[in-house]
């Protein structure tokens, strides 16, 4: 029997960004779409949208440039860190959890660089506890809303303020994590001066990166660079990129049908033995296991 070890985020500015979040809920709205049918929301503040089933097409003006709509899956998380206006297709029979909150307030003024629009793939197969919250979210409850309304119950606002503040918490992790994150968050999360090393590490895991290549891309010295990025993001260079490839190994593995061989030559790994030790060191299981369960997790978080 194996045992998984979770480790928090390496990132102290990350912890202070997330502890600062202060969310006050005003509203949450369960919807079931026919396909075919949508649904147009307006939020002042920020809010999610968590898909439960089916297919969903946001069209909104915070969608990225030369997109036209974005495609949300069960399992699917889109955090807007702003006000924002959206449609919600259905191509398929869908259902989904709208929330909205208050204008919250981010450490370092972080929520300034983040896009207008958060997508977290999959985030029902990284975060199966989260889902579990959001599915228990039965709040009725809104701004205006009577405390004896038939479907609310007295201390329902706090709770659900504090439930969807952990939830979007975990997605800006996860979104992170994923190597999501721009450039602008990366300065933010990091020294100046090593925002350029992290870009370059989260644009291409692949890339066989030595501590000498990375010093050079930070324009420092080795020594000077190696203990910067200690101090800062609270790992080694090398244990970072590690970290940033088994999480690009994740998505691979879910999402395609590339072997593992192909995922380890991707990542830069050179056999695929010694990609799956990394892996499992990180994860606690084999690629080919987690490949399994997480589309099993997947298949079963559809239904």
């Amino acid at each position: 029997m194996s045992t998984t070890t979770l480790h928090a985020p390496p990132s102290d500015a990350l912890d202070r960004a997330l502890a600062s979040l202060e969310w006050t809920l005003v509203g949450s709205h369960r919807n079931e779409l026919a396909a075919g049918e949508s649904l147009a929301r307006q939020h002042a503040g920020p809010g999610f949208v968590y898909v439960f089933g089916g297919i969903v097409r946001l069209v909104g003006s915070q969608l990225p440039p030369r997109a036209s709509s974005v495609e949300l899956s069960a399992g699917d998380l889109v955090f807007f860190p702003r006000g924002h206006t959206t449609s919600m297709l259905a191509t398929e029979r869908a259902e989904l959890i709208d929330v909205g909150f208050e204008e919250a307030q981010l450490a370092h003024s972080a929520a300034e660089t983040l896009p207008a629009l958060l997508v977290v793939r999959d985030f029902a197969v990284q975060e199966p506890s989260m889902v579990a919250l959001i599915d228990g979210m039965a709040c009725a409850w809104t701004v205006g809303g009577a405390p004896g309304d038939a479907h609310s119950r007295p201390g329902d606002a706090v709770i659900c303020s504090r439930i969807a503040t952990t939830i979007v918490s975990t997605a800006l992790r996860a979104w992170n994590e994923a190597g999501c994150a721009p450039a602008g968050w990366l300065r933010d999360v990091a020294e100046p001066q090593l925002a350029a090393a992290l870009e370059a590490l989260h644009e291409q895991p692949g890339n066989p990166w030595t501590l000498d290549e990375l010093a050079r891309v930070a324009r420092m010295s080795r020594s000077v660079f190696a203990a910067r990025f200690q101090e800062s993001v609270g790992e080694t260079p090398i244990g970072y990129l590690t970290r940033v490839r088994m999480e690009t190994a994740k998505g691979m593995l879910l999402r395609s049908e590339l072997t593992i061989a192909a995922v380890a030559s991707g990542l830069g790994y050179e056999s695929q033995a010694g990609f799956s030790r990394a892996f499992q060191r990180h994860t606690g299981t084999t690629p080919g296991r987690w490949r399994a369960e997480a589309r099993s997790r997947a298949t079963l978080g559809k239904r």
